[in-house]
């Protein structure tokens, strides 16, 4: 039998997913979906290693066993790698004779008790009653029925489909809930061209250890195992860990992992300010440090200093107060960020958790690189009396934090992201690249690159381009070195064409999918209401295929284009100031330690040079029709007898 396709995978799911719509509270049905694809694969696989484990031994001794001995061959626990109890595999739920919902929470929860790496995993309750108190349930037993078998139609071990598939359309819901839910979206997800920049930045090696302090679902983890597989490693030679608060995320990250084939260290429900869950194992007061650190923490977290339970509390503006004497337990701060920016605890424990060799790429707010004023002296009037007065003004807090990172030579690199790329956060962004042993050459440099120019416009956000995160990948690896440029451009041109073309196919396969889930290849064609309906499907299908299609060449020829463009920049110093700069310490330090990038790189966007021979003839045409109206107006009063 033919293993699922992806596209064929995402088909079935997104159908199951859609009778659930609207059915929870607020976008909370992505987590039931999410951990009930995962319970119908941990039954499925079950399954499927016991069949293999009992066809194995047969092979091995030439005769078939008994049913008495496939029976006992078959729930043998060593065959598995995860527990499911008696009473508690996908059949025993989709069989069950009533209360469906309670049998899957029951089922989900025993599994998760039974296996210390599924422990917050199956975070959902099948089983909770309607808020009416009329006794009915939340999601009404006919609908988990309906939802059971739906999923059942769609085999998922590894027999039927493989990990890397079915990661990848596990992957897929994400975005699509991500896309659904719009700004809560942020929560959880993040943009797979930034995370895809931000991974070929750092270019993970085997070995490394790899850490996301708010890994969300866990898409920074599983594309940096992308990456190291594209490398032609094993994705088993990095080691990934996690920490995540929200407990439903954090089952979600889990469970990507888990499908991705990656043995993560993910902790969850914990604050990784207040309390980080990766500590030194030689000393319990400081942080465990790591190769490579990669993250998109909450913006300007407001109460970043309070525990979960305290945020939101009376407490918490009492505790304003009192922060300038609050002091880090884990040692990982210079200076208290401010009450209400918390961007810099959690770029200071990021820095903390690098390794003395280690390196961090961070989505941060553009207000970190010019938020905070120096220390300054002023003169005022003393009393009126004309007598000028000496003011002293003391350096905040941030401006000190990040003047501390600039002096000690830790950041790398600054680029500057389009506007409105990030669900729910409209707020300007950057990249920022922090680096603890960084090149003889460029230890007293930072390069910034300006790449908000260039992203492509979507209803309800902006999006990076394969060529925009070209431009990006090539200033950042040729840090200003034009010998570099011609190359990287060729390298990463070469690259993004195969991925163009991959996306394109995948989105048609995934067009045509969804058409064959509905109208089913067997199927005859009918005439009449169905057939018309059919009809018009058909047509959407065609004209979204066209589209596919036509991106893709649009894409194809803009790789080409900016490739040439990029070329002919780094040709031209003056040209390339306007885009990227690499720029001495010094530099930076007689602008008081502000990194804000239209100080040093040219953002200004000039107006169309204007023809003055065709600006008159324009004027003059205007004053013509202005003349010819005003003497239209004039007759037509006359007519009515006013004028002369």
């Amino acid at each position: 039998m033919p293993k699922l396709t992806l596209q064929q995978l995402e088909a079935h799911l997104l159908s199951a997913a859609n009778v659930l719509r609207g059915r929870t509270a607020g976008q909370d049905y992505k987590t039931y979906i999410l951990s009930l694809l995962f319970f119908k694969r941990l039954s499925d696989q079950w399954d499927n290693e016991a069949e293999e484990r009992v066809r194995q031994l047969e092979h091995d001794r030439g005769t078939p066993f008994t049913p008495k001995q496939r029976e006992k061959l078959l729930a043998d626990a060593s065959v598995h790698r995860f527990v499911i109890p008696d009473g508690c595999h996908w059949a025993d739920v989709i069989n069950a004779e009533k209360d469906h919902g309670a049998v899957l929470t029951g089922a989900m929860r025993a599994i998760a008790d039974a296996n210390a790496d599924l422990k917050g995993v199956f975070t959902v309750d099948w089983n909770l009653p309607a808020p009416d108190g009329s006794g009915s349930k939340l999601i009404a037993n006919e609908v988990v029925v309906e939802l059971l078998n739906r999923l059942n139609r769609v085999p998922l071990s590894n027999e039927d489909v493989t990990a890397d598939v079915l990661g990848r359309a596990y992957e897929y819901l994400i975005k699509y809930f991500a896309d659904d839910a719009g700004a809560k979206a942020g929560e959880f997800f993040t943009p797979p061209e930034v995370v895809d920049c931000l991974v070929r930045i750092l270019e993970p090696k085997p070995g490394d250890t790899v850490y996301d302090p708010t890994c969300g679902s866990g898409g920074m983890l599983v594309h940096s195992a992308d990456y190291l597989k594209e490398q032609n490693h094993d994705i088993a030679e990095l080691r990934y860990f996690g920490q995540e608060l929200n407990w439903s995320t954090y089952a979600i990250a889990r469970i990507n992992c888990i499908l991705h084939g990656m043995e993560a260290d993910i902790k969850g429900g914990r604050s990784t300010i207040t309390d980080p869950a990766f500590r030194d194992p030689a000393n319990e007061s400081a942080v465990r440090r790591f190769d490579l650190a990669i993250a998109n923490f909450p913006f300007s977290d407001s109460t970043w200093w309070l525990a979960p339970e305290e945020q939101g509390s009376d407490k918490a503006a009492k505790a304003k107060k009192n922060l300038k004497e609050y002091k880090d337990p884990f040692g990982r701060f210079v200076h208290n960020p401010p009450a209400g920016y918390g961007d810099f605890a959690y770029i200071q424990h990021i820095v903390a958790s690098l390794t003395d060799r280690g390196k961090a790429g961070v989505v941060c707010p553009q207000g970190v690189l010019f938020r905070g004023q120096p220390a300054t002296e002023e003169e005022e009037d003393a009393e009126g009396e004309g007598k000028p007065k000496a003011r002293k003004r003391k350096a905040d807090d941030e401006y000190l934090i990040r003047k501390s990172l600039i002096d000690r030579r830790l950041i790398d690199a600054v680029i500057a992201l389009p506007l409105n790329i990030f669900y729910g956060a409209g707020v300007p962004a950057c990249l920022l690249v922090l680096s603890k042993e960084r090149p003889k050459a460029r230890r007293d440099k930072l390069l910034l690159v300006y790449a908000a120019r260039h992203y492509r416009e979507l209803s309800n956000k902006n999006q990076l381009r394969p060529q925009d995160v070209m431009r990006i990948l090539v200033h950042y690896h040729a840090y200003g070195d034009a010998k570099k440029a011609a190359k990287l451009v060729a390298e990463h041109g070469e690259r993004l064409k195969a991925q163009i073309a991959a996306d394109r196919d995948e989105e048609i396969g995934r067009v045509r999918a969804e058409f064959d889930d509905r109208f089913p290849p067997a199927e005859p064609k009918v005439s009449g209401k169905f057939g018309k309906a059919r009809e018009a499907a058909e047509a959407e299908r065609d004209e979204r295929v066209a589209e596919a299609e036509k991106r893709a060449k649009e894409e194809h020829d803009a790789i080409d284009a900016v490739g040439a463009e990029l070329i002919a920049l780094y040709a031209n110093p003056a040209e390339l100031a306007k885009h990227a700069r690499v720029v001495d310490a010094s530099e930076v330090e007689e602008n008081e330690n502000n990194l804000n990038i239209p100080r040093y790189v040219d953002t200004f966007e000039p107006e169309e040079p204007i023809d003055v021979a065709d600006a008159l003839k324009a004027l003059d045409a205007a004053e013509a029709a202005r003349a010819d109206a005003e003497r239209k107006l004039r007759e037509l009063l006359k007519g009515v007898g006013y004028g002369e």
